[in-house]
């Protein structure tokens, strides 16, 4: 099995607890060669306890790119970097897997695509909810017809940001305290909410939502809430920043069909529960938690190695970007700020202008 040399830059947090480990279990797939960082220290710590010299530590992203033994960079720069970084690597003939959400914008994730065409570079993007043992389960479930035809869902997302942070969470980094982009943790976390429910449901979405004002930097709204719209099925959608439910079992997941339910009760938990109206009762389904960034860096193995399909594609990405704008302006109308400037894009998310 040929591995395929790897670039990395941004070695954040992402890096540290989520994609490290993840390549550590595939070193039959991927040589990490060299890492780039805006803290050379840190990029030097890297590669020694990689076991390579300090020469493949970089700061400058560019000269990292000019080496011909790299063949694709993992990118997990914040997301006000990310069309710039993306746009450098895919004109350096480099493949690319890039964190989410693709660019700060669709506007920006559109001209990604463009130039992806242009340069014909394998890109991926990293949405974990793709590829979670949990969600491939849930999407099975509902594909098999055991729950009958789905009806009604809810998805609540119930944090409390601030102590997370506090606490040593993702949003303790500054670039999320104080974001330099649209949406703030609305778009940084939501992105994911979105890539989940259209990966069960299907890409095509309305959206009807109201914010409540938020409290503090890093979120246009401290909670959000919308009805959102699929082809054949409907629910409500909840991102509350400020909480945190006490009470068990959690809201969490919960998709409701003519014959039986599905109930996530959250990510980490281990079991997807299903029940049945029939008398059949309910079974709990195990997975394993947190597979999501190994499955992700195996499929990107497959596109570049054996020409497979991506699971994860830049037009999905943008689709689930397009989703949280329009959850936003839908918001943003609510209250009355600017209503004929509602962001509407056909056939892909929509939202419903109020009259």
């Amino acid at each position: 099995m040929e591995r395929i040399n790897l670039g990395v830059v941004g070695l954040g947090l992402a890096w540290e607890r989520l994609h490290a480990p993840a390549l550590a279990k595939l070193r039959d797939k991927f040589e990490i060669t060299a890492v780039c960082d805006n803290d050379l220290p840190k990029a030097r710590d890297v590669v020694q306890f990689l076991g390579h010299s300090p020469d493949n530590a970089y700061s400058d992203l560019g000269k990292m790119l000019a080496r011909k033994d790299i063949e694709a960079i993992l990118s997990l720069v914040p997301i006000s970097e990310n069309f710039e970084t993306a746009e450098k690597i895919m004109y350096s003939g480099k493949h690319l897997l890039t964190e989410k959400p693709f660019a700060a914008s669709p506007e920006a994730a559109r001209r990604l695509i463009k130039i992806r065409d242009k340069t014909r570079a394998k890109v991926m993007v990293a949405e974990n909810v793709r590829y979670d043992e949990q969600n491939v389960l849930i999407k099975n479930i509902l594909r098999s017809g055991k729950i009958g035809e789905p009806v009604f869902f809810i998805d609540a997302h119930i944090v409390n940001y601030v102590r997370d942070s506090e606490a040593g969470g993702f949003g303790k980094t500054q670039w999320r305290q104080k974001p330099r982009y649209q949406g703030g943790v609305i778009l940084d976390s939501g992105v994911h909410h979105m890539a989940r429910l259209r990966y069960f449901f299907g890409e095509n979405i309305d959206i009807y939502a109201h914010g409540r004002p938020p409290t503090h930097d890093f979120s246009p709204y401290s909670c959000i809430n919308a009805l959102l719209t699929f082809e054949n099925i409907a629910g409500h959608y909840t991102f509350f920043t400020d909480g945190k439910e006490s009470q068990a079992p959690l809201v969490g997941l919960r998709i409701f069909g003519t014959e039986g339910e599905i109930f996530l009760e959250d990510p980490h938990c281990g079991f997807v529960n299903v029940s049945y109206k029939d008398g059949r009762g309910s079974s709990a389904v195990a997975y394993t938690p947190g597979l999501g960034y190994q499955r992700e860096l195996e499929n990107f193995y497959a596109a570049i190695r054996q020409n497979a399909q991506i699971e994860s594609t830049p037009e999905k990405a943008l689709g689930d970007i397009e989703a949280v704008f329009s959850l936003l302006k839908s918001a943003e109308s609510a209250a009355g700020e600017n209503l004929a400037s509602a962001y509407v894009v056909p056939r892909v998310t929509m939202y419903r202008e109020r009259t």
